[in-house]
């Protein structure tokens, strides 16, 4: 199923996608530090080693995309801060601050072509994304 979803999904969205003529596409991913302090079962590698391939995959297609990488997900209402970077310590984020992340992620163009570590941390969503895209966009 990992595959299937994961793996192959990733390359039939990110197909249809081109062959629509959208150019942007956000892609949920893992954390690649996820759980490393701690026994990992076969199924969780293969489930890291197939999200890596399908992070690669869209990476050598033409859209315009954004990865985003969040820590262990928590069920928990979040803060509205978090702690973005292209690499940055591993921690947990609240799904509804990985939610938000994405939505004011949506549309500045210089947040382009990259992938994007996501964890609980001080700084606003919207002040988080604006330090990634520096050069023109601003909530």
């Amino acid at each position: 199923m990992t595959t299937a979803i994961d793996g192959q999904g990733l390359r039939k969205a990110a197909a249809a996608a081109t062959a629509a003529g959208i150019r942007r596409f956000v892609l949920v991913s893992v954390f690649m530090d996820a759980l490393r302090d701690q026994p990992r079962s076969r199924g969780f590698e293969h489930y890291m080693a197939v999200k890596r391939e399908a992070d690669a995959h869209l990476a050598a297609t033409d859209l315009d995309f954004l990865i985003v990488r969040p820590g262990t997900l928590l069920d928990a209402a979040g803060t509205g801060r978090v702690q973005a970077g292209v690499t940055i310590p591993y921690g947990t984020v609240p799904r509804d601050a990985v939610a938000a992340f994405i939505v004011a992620s949506l549309f500045p163009a210089e947040l382009n072509r990259t992938a994007v570590e996501l964890t609980t941390g001080d700084v606003p969503i919207a002040d988080a994304v604006a330090a990634l895209a520096p050069r023109r966009w601003r909530p």
